[in-house]
């Protein structure tokens, strides 16, 4: 798991940013692979929150309509929204420092978490009683 996320990250930061940081090694060994594993647990389960708390469990919100597009586009945003604070908590946790390099990673690390929502969006969403349409 952690060479997909090196190579996720370092891919994904390569396409805005051409240079290494000096402590590349540290994002190789450690926060590429927390970030990214904490990103992929955040948006499935907010994809489980989504799909089946909101639209299954809880029928008082299933009747106030919150499985319609724009409510997954809300989450969808907030899943991008809490990767971009993920990756930031994890650099710093891990000791490194602000430089150009941690906020491509910040970036990079905003753009995955929506791709991960949408892949488990597509793949849990059947089971769903309302929002199995949802979004598309």
């Amino acid at each position: 798991m952690q060479q997909f996320f090196n190579s996720l990250y370092t891919s994904g930061i390569g396409l805005f940013y051409d240079r290494k940081s000096p402590m590349y090694g540290l994002y190789k060994a450690e926060i590429f692979n927390t970030a990214g594993f904490y990103t992929l647990l955040t948006a499935l389960a907010l994809v489980v929150v989504f799909y089946y708390i909101f639209n299954h469990a809880i029928p008082a919100l299933t009747h106030q309509g919150l499985y319609k597009p724009t409510h997954w586009l809300l989450v969808l945003l907030l899943v991008a929204g809490l990767g971009a604070l993920l990756a930031y908590r994890v650099s710093i946790g891990a000791g490194a420092v602000r430089d150009p390099y941690m906020r491509y990673f910040i970036i990079t690390n905003t753009l995955v978490a929506p791709l991960w929502f949408i892949l488990f969006s597509v793949i849990l969403k059947w089971g769903s009683n309302h929002a199995r349409r949802t979004p598309f």
